[in-house]
């Protein structure tokens, strides 16, 4: 394991600043005694704990000085009330306590019972309560009658015992149910259960630590069910300690991979049902671990075990976010997806592996965008929003870098999944949405204007889009389009030509006919329009009409007091530039 896991508590460090003040040392204390020595009890703890009770019970039966004063009647009452009290006491709260175990164990897991029967202080009870009750009933045996009614000093001396022992009884019994109480919260069952997960782990048992990490699983479940937010988020907090804890696999060894995965798996699991029970804590708190596992991943060199996370992100939407009315959750699985692809792609160099990682988490990002389209009622604005333009954006300016258009082999496939999802808007958004595309493309192309290599990728796309729009006659488009970038940047003719050459590859964006007449003539649209703006930089002048503006002039002719509108609103010609 990379780092000492456990101390269960360190979570509680991370978030509080440590050990800081006396009271969190205390608390800690008595967090280690708790988890060490009276929740994980083996059977010499268990074993040291009963010496200990019966040497104090011999201590006591030893050295108490006779206090007793009663009579022999009384003796008699006093010990048969002490053992039919014990036992009435001691009967009772373990009826109590193994109903409160029940319902526990069908609330949470049924490990509870096994710790409950490992619980070293069940045998301290036992043993004062057992021994208190035994030693009542002896002496209650051995009372013999006598002619002065009082009873000997040794049996006064057994009775004073019993009281003191009554008393410890009482105080032992008031301890071991606090302790009980705290042993039934799901957080220390998880605690238990994490413990029994670091012994397997290190060991070299790693299925037995995955049943450990399913049985955790199967808690925030359960929590979840339960409306239980607060112990479902505890469980997947616990989950993502036992993930940053193990060894994490990297570009050279990826034999963990599969331990890993068999985690993520665990919690795509919680997140079906967490979703389902609109617990959106729990939601937000799964997809915050996930996307942390997967910058570790991207971080540690492994693309395959960051694609793992990337496909569980594509799952999670697919299965359980579309069609539910759960934006904000697709939002930022979408918005993690691509922190991930960025953050690969900044720490690997572009070879065909990461390009290949790349283009299969936007074909995820794609497939989402197409169910989000076709399921919801805004769908466009949102793909067109959180997918096709400033988060699009941030991962190819991270891709192009200063490099420009010598990566365009690697983004080529990359500009042609977009453009999948980018006919779709084209062909039923409003313009509304596309001005996000514009307004996108205009952000990171305009501050390059002179270096052709940053805005090349930019206007391939641009080109592309523009061909579409005119393809599929939506002529808003095309001017919104050509208007957003073509005054700022003089058509390139290779650019063109580039695209004719892949129209092969391109006409299954126009349906199979040929892309060449399209890409043309948003060629010589944007040449014209380039061609416009250098003439008329602000527009051109033109003369404004002022006469017959109002056709029905009667209809004001209130707003001059009864005259005839006519004498004034014959207007003159005016000249003004647009």
């Amino acid at each position: 394991m990379n780092r000492d896991v456990a101390d269960t508590t360190g979570r509680y460090d991370r978030h509080g600043g440590g050990g800081a003040s006396m009271k969190h040392s205390f608390f800690q204390f008595g967090k280690n005694l708790w988890d060490r020595h009276l929740l994980h009890a083996s059977l010499p703890n268990s074993l040291f704990q009963l010496v200990v009770s019966l040497c104090m019970m011999a201590l006591i039966f030893r050295f108490t000085p006779p206090f007793f004063g009663g009579d022999l009647e009384t003796a008699r009452n006093y010990l048969a009330t002490v053992a039919s009290t014990l036992a009435t006491i001691l009967a009772l709260s373990f009826s109590m306590i193994m109903v409160a175990i029940q319902l526990t164990a069908s609330k949470y897991t049924h490990r509870v019972l096994d710790f409950f029967v490992r619980f070293p202080f069940n045998t301290t009870l036992i043993s004062f309560y057992f021994g208190t009750i035994f030693h009542a009933i002896y002496l209650l045996s051995m009372i013999e009658d006598h002619p002065s009614d009082r009873p000997s000093d040794w049996l006064a001396q057994g009775m004073s015992a019993d009281l003191l022992l009554l008393i410890m009884c009482f105080l032992a019994l008031i301890a071991y149910l606090y302790f009980v109480i705290q042993l039934l919260k799901p957080e220390t069952i998880v605690f238990a259960i994490q413990r029994e997960y670091i012994s397997a782990y290190r060991s070299g048992d790693y299925q037995e630590a995955l049943d450990k990490v399913e049985q955790i699983c199967d808690i925030a479940k359960k929590a979840v069910s339960e409306m239980d937010a607060v112990t479902a988020v505890f469980c997947v907090e616990n989950i993502a300690e036992m993930m940053h804890g193990a060894k994490l696999p990297s570009e050279d060894a990826d034999d963990v991979l599969w331990y890993h995965e068999k985690i993520v798996g665990q919690l795509i699991g919680i997140a079906s049902i967490s979703f389902k029970a609109r617990e959106t804590a729990v939601s937000g708190r799964i997809l915050d671990e996930l996307h942390e596992m997967g910058m570790r991943y991207a971080e540690s060199g492994s693309l395959r075990a960051a694609s793992i996370v990337i496909d569980a992100y594509a799952l999670i939407v697919r299965n359980n976010l579309v069609g539910q009315q759960l934006m904000n959750m697709i939002q930022q699985a979408v918005e993690q997806i691509f922190s991930i692809t960025c953050h690969v792609v900044k720490n690997r160099e572009m070879s065909r592996d990461t390009a290949r990682f790349v283009l299969a988490s936007f074909q995820n990002l794609g497939e989402i965008g197409k169910l989000v389209i076709k399921n919801e009622t805004y769908g466009h604005s949102f793909v067109a929003k959180s997918i096709v333009s400033h988060a699009f954006g941030q991962l190819l300016s991270t891709i192009v870098g200063p490099e420009g258009h010598k990566t365009l082999g690697v983004m080529r496939g990359l500009l042609f999944e977009y453009m999948k999802l980018a006919k779709r808007l084209i062909l039923k958004s409003e313009i509304i949405d596309i001005v996000q595309i514009t307004t996108w493309l205009r952000k990171e192309m305009i501050p390059y204007r002179g270096q052709e290599k940053r805005t090349y990728p930019y206007l391939y796309l641009f080109l592309l889009m523009t061909a579409e729009a005119v393809y599929l006659r939506r002529t808003d488009i095309v001017m919104l389009l050509i208007r957003a970038v073509g005054k700022y940047f003089e058509p390139d003719q290779n650019l063109l030509l580039t695209l004719c050459r892949s129209r092969l590859e391109i006409r299954r964006f126009f349906d199979y006919h040929e892309p060449e007449r399209y890409l043309i003539k948003a060629f010589v649209l944007w040449q014209g329009y380039h061609a416009y703006t250098a003439q008329y930089p602000t527009g051109p002048e033109r003369q404004i009409e002022l006469s017959g503006a109002v056709e029905d002039t009667s209809t004001w002719r209130d707003l001059f007091d009864g005259l005839d509108p006519e004498t004034f609103l014959g207007g003159e010609a005016a000249h003004s530039r647009k």
